[in-house]
């Protein structure tokens, strides 16, 4: 049996979406999920890539669900699967990385353009093999629209291409809701932590000893001596 449609719409997308990749060379891949607003009980998400270019390394879980059963590798037919799920008292509504794909470009793979894409028909809602993300407390599919990556294999050094750094934590975005006995709702904000503003004794001098160090604050304290008894001696010769 299939998953009913839903009037509020999901977005899975890669970052990045473009870039070059290089023979013999480690990339990684971010799987971003967007609720749109709509509350989720879980998400899976199937990727398929060309097995000839790359190689699928490893999986690194999101925080936006606290569940991840059923992540599989599968480098014969060039397909990975994220199945995550919410616990029972929570749900997770808004931005963020669901998982983030470690590949390896194939020492002797062909070169030009490749594509990682979702596995993904928005015109079939009963297929339920393919990625799906599932409204809380039904099972309605909110998934209306993807975003595949289109890529270059080049022959370059490994520092010479672009790659995403991972963004499990930071750059997370949205509210994992939990309900307490009593039918209250205590929410947690998933984001990025303000910057925090350094201090003095963060910056370091030449000589490799801060501003706040008890060498240099002994230091200034003897040319503020100094400075008092020259201008004590300056007031005397007026």
């Amino acid at each position: 049996m299939g998953l009913p449609t839903s009037a509020l719409a999901a977005t899975l997308s890669l970052d990045p979406v473009n870039g070059t990749f290089n023979r013999g060379c480690n990339f990684s891949l971010n799987v971003n999920l967007d609720t749109q607003g709509g509350q989720t009980d879980g998400t899976d998400a199937i990727l398929i890539y060309d097995p000839s270019r790359m190689t699928a390394q490893s999986i690194t879980n999101g925080i936006i669900y606290p569940d991840y059963p059923g992540n599989t590798i599968d480098n014969s037919t060039g397909k990975v699967s994220i199945l995550s799920l919410a616990s029972v008292d929570k749900f997770f509504s808004g931005k963020g990385t669901l998982a983030t794909v470690n590949f390896t470009v194939q020492s002797t793979a062909p070169t030009g353009v490749t594509q990682v894409s979702f596995d993904f028909d928005p015109n079939n809602k009963a297929k339920t093999t393919d990625s799906n993300v599932v409204e809380r407390a039904t099972i309605l599919d909110l998934l209306s629209s993807v975003v595949n990556g289109n890529y270059i294999i080049g022959t370059g050094s490994c520092g010479a291409q672009t790659s995403p750094a991972p963004t499990i934590g930071p750059g997370t975005s949205g509210t994992v809701v939990t309900q307490f006995p009593g039918g209250r709702q205590g929410t947690v904000v998933v984001g990025t932590p303000p910057a925090q503003p350094k201090t003095l004794d963060q910056f370091v001098d030449k000589t490799g000893e801060g501003p706040g160090t008890p060498q240099l604050t002994f230091t200034l304290a003897i040319i503020g001596s100094v400075l008092t008894v020259l201008g004590i001696l300056g007031l005397a010769l007026l």
